[in-house]
Order: structure tokens, then C-alpha cells, then sequence
């Protein structure tokens, strides 16, 4: 199965074509929707994945009711695959680290100078996609493509990713109707917050360094005018105020607004960090070309006078 089909196919799953790929998302749909139950509606499943996805095998992995840490497999044509015991206990290991990580994986053939405890153990590329139930994998689709000479390109892997995450997602609305899950608890959901407040901080974190990186840059700039070092002064702070961010304040370290205002004998102005402390408003700096700035998180609104939260 080509790459191009297999474009077609993943398509059809995003629902973003036409044509015979649209035909297996339906038949999908269908055995999704359909009463059978689980044992039979994953057995129909796995071929319907291969085909999809041009695989030869696929493994629908359960963790056993009561017992977390265990796993059994309802299998599809995996007889070939894993041959040995050793192979099976590094398979093992493997769909174990798939589980861990919560988001679709790929893993190639190893090498006899590259294998580790984790590494795949056959000749064929493996794609794991685990099925979410608030935040946590309640199963996980392992599909075997086809063996091929030809390591697999970055286009591949991505299309690969983005087809067995699509089926994952698919197949959750069959498992829960075939499944007891879970519910929604409080403490599950902050737990996923904080997660995601994890997350948002390193990606500002990113942010921050990006914009510092270019705005260092501009240490000693002046332009021609004071309307036009105004304009400067408000372009950064339109940046920063689109991200939450501040410029610091040299002198007191606290989150500042750079401006730029008439002052004394400076014909085109003098820069100043603009900024409320516990004494008020306050305004410090002055140099008259552009100082080297520096970024940091914007400050907590403070709460208006005679507002309480309830």
C-alpha cells in the first residue's frame, strides 16, 4: 500500500475527502455504531485498522479488570511476528512503554548495535495508538505494517501518527459503549490542570526566550523621531501584552510597560519603565536610546476594592 493510499485513507478518516477512503471511514462508523459485543466488535475491528492502514497485524491491548499493570491482547494475524520467548518479553516491554506514553508512538526495527530493554524486537514498523478516558489510556491499537527495505521517511512516520491516532479516537466511542469506565472525579480534573498548567509553562517559557532573543537586538537603537521611538515603545508592549508578558524593570525587578515620554532637553524622548508598586504609580529609567530589555510574566490583576470572590 502506497503512501499516497495511505494519505487517502487518513483522510477519509479526518473526513476532509472523498471517495473510496470515505467508504472504510463509513464501514468503521458502522461496526463503531453496531451492537456486537466487545470481544467480537474488536476482533471485527483489527482487520478493518490493517486494511485501513496497509498492516499485515494488529493486537486491541486491555488492561484486566482490578489489575492495573496487566494486559491481555485480543490478536489479528500475530503468529508471524513474534517468534520466540525472548521476542515476546521485549515485545512486552515495549506495548508497556506504548501505555506510558499516552500518545500515539512508532517504532522501527532495531538493529543489533542500537537495541535496548525497549526496542522493537521484529522485523516490521510497529504503530501503537492508545484509546484517552480522562487523560488515561483505557486501551491501546498496536498495528504491524508491512516489512519494507526502506527505512521510513519523516513525511511517513507523521501520516502513520496521524492515521492511528484518528482510529484511536474512533474506537473510544466503541469502547464506551462496550465498557465500564470510569467517571469524572474533581481530583481527576485537577490533576489534569496542572498537567496543562505544566505544559503553558513551558511553552512561555519558550516564548519569553524567543521575544528576549530578538528584542536584545534593539539595545541602543534610537529612531529618528520621539513619535516614532513612541511607536517602537508600543509595538513591544503590544507583542508582550499579546502573550502575558512584561518588560522588567532594571532597577526594581518588578513587571514594567516600556514607554517612551518627553523629558528635560531629550529631543526625542527618554525611555521609562511604567509600572505600579505599593508607593503607586512610578515610573523609572531614562535613557535615551532603546535599553536592553528583558522579559518576564505579567503581574496578577489586582482585585478591585470591595470585590470578593465567593
Amino acid at each position: 500500500m502506497s503512501l499516497q493510499q495511505i494519505q487517502e485513507a487518513v483522510q477519509g478518516l479526518d473526513q476532509e475527502s472523498s471517495g473510496p477512503s470515505v467508504g472504510q471511514a463509513k464501514k468503521l462508523a458502522k461496526l463503531i455504531d453496531s451492537d456486537l459485543p466487545l470481544q467480537s466488535f474488536l476482533e471485527q475491528l483489527l482487520p478493518q485498522t490493517c486494511e485501513l492502514l496497509g498492516a499485515t497485524s494488529a493486537v486491541a491491548w486491555l488492561r484486566a479488570q482490578g489489575a492495573q499493570s496487566a494486559v491481555f491482547g485480543i490478536q489479528y494475524q500475530m503468529d508471524q511476528v513474534i517468534r520466540t520467548a525472548q521476542d515476546q518479553k521485549r515485545h512486552e516491554r515495549l506495548v508497556q512503554l506504548a501505555w506510558q506514553q499516552k500518545q500515539p508512538m512508532l517504532a522501527e526495527p532495531s538493529t543489533n548495535s542500537r537495541r535496548n530493554q525497549s526496542d522493537n524486537p521484529t522485523s516490521r514498523i510497529l504503530l501503537f495508538g492508545p484509546v484517552m478516558h480522562f487523560g488515561e489510556p483505557i486501551a491501546l491499537l498496536e498495528v504491524v505494517l508491512t516489512e519494507s527495505a526502506q527505512p521510513i521517511s519523516p513525511a511517513g512516520r507523521k501520516l502513520y501518527l496521524r492515521g492511528i491516532q484518528l482510529i484511536a479516537e474512533r474506537i473510544y466511542g466503541g469502547l464506551r459503549q462496550r465498557m465500564t469506565l470510569p467517571g469524572a472525579t474533581i481530583e481527576r480534573a485537577t490533576e489534569q490542570f496542572g498537567l496543562l498548567e505544566q505544559e503553558i509553562n513551558a511553552h512561555q517559557l519558550q516564548i519569553r526566550r524567543c521575544i528576549e532573543a530578538r528584542l536584545i537586538q534593539f539595545q541602543g537603537w534610537s529612531f529618528g523621531t520621539l513619535e516614532e521611538n513612541q511607536r517602537f515603545a508600543k509595538m513591544v508592549h503590544l507583542l508582550l501584552d499579546n502573550y502575558g508578558l512584561r518588560i522588567q524593570c532594571p532597577e526594581c525587578g518588578n513587571p514594567a510597560i516600556l514607554r517612551c515620554l518627553r523629558a528635560g532637553n531629550a529631543k526625542h524622548g527618554v525611555f521609562v519603565y511604567d509600572h505600579y508598586l505599593d508607593t503607586g504609580r512610578t515610573f523609572h529609567g531614562g535613557p535615551t536610546t532603546v535599553p536592553a530589555l528583558r522579559v518576564t510574566n505579567k503581574p496578577v490583576r489586582r482585585p478591585a476594592i470591595g470585590v470578593t470572590e465567593e
